[in-house]
């Protein structure tokens, strides 16, 4: 089954999450427990994860108890590291013209710029938004949609459908609640942590991986495979 769903680059495309994929943390779960005003997050986490409160709306109330500097938040974001495979398998993504974009619930602001730290540039990413005045921070959802089943600040399954290539199968890579909805309906999925054990509850077939680099060898079997059969 590996084989025939990955053994075409030219067929596939890949989108892949941020927050604990790209990301080895959660960078919006660090900056509310650091950077919040008091422990009331912790409520409104709690909500969410009982599944009340859509991500949007826990976003938004956990954003409004946000109090920090531009110099603080940047030293924050420069202070974020990656998943050590996340530059090979962007590479060969990249040398075997896949078409490739970021899925996240955080903020695109953020993600440029740690991206950008360890030299990674050219790279669609589609995320929330924030405004920042006087050290407080107001959450902008560009990519929400009302027709989104989880209320989420980014409807993940909405930009998938809007960046598909109708002649490419889906490789979708992710790890947490927010790449369920986009990983039952892709073709392949690489899954850890929260999003693995849902895809497993659910007997909805995945790839295990621990860091990158076993995403990067998948595929480059498959790939190499192709070469060789050629």
């Amino acid at each position: 089954m590996v084989n025939v769903l990955l053994s075409n680059p030219e067929s596939l495309q890949v989108w892949i999450d941020f927050d604990g994929t790209i990301s080895r943390k959660d960078v919006l779960d660090e900056l509310i427990r650091n950077f919040a005003i008091n422990e009331s997050w912790r409520l409104i986490e709690e909500r969410w994860l009982a599944g009340l409160i859509g991500s949007r709306e826990c976003l938004s109330q956990e954003f409004s108890l946000i109090n920090i500097s531009r110099e603080q938040l940047n030293s924050f974001l420069d202070q974020i590291e990656l998943d050590p495979g996340i530059g090979p398998l962007l590479a060969l993504l990249r040398q075997h013209g896949v078409p490739t974009a970021v899925l996240s619930d955080g903020i695109e602001r953020f993600i440029r710029r740690i991206l950008l730290r360890h030299g990674i540039t050219k790279l669609e990413i589609r995320a929330n938004k924030v405004s920042h005045r006087a050290g407080r921070m107001t959450l902008s959802c560009p990519h929400a949609s009302r027709e989104c089943v989880s209320n989420a600040a980014h409807c993940k399954c909405a930009s998938a459908d809007a960046l598909r290539h109708p002649a490419r199968r889906t490789v979708y890579i992710g790890d947490g609640r927010s790449d369920l909805c986009p990983a039952r309906s892709a073709d392949f999925v690489f899954a850890k942590g929260i999003l693995a054990n849902t895809l497993a509850h659910e007997h909805i077939p995945f790839i295990p991986y621990v860091t990158l680099h076993d995403v990067t060898a998948v595929l480059s079997r498959a790939w190499s495979a192709k070469v060789e059969a050629v």
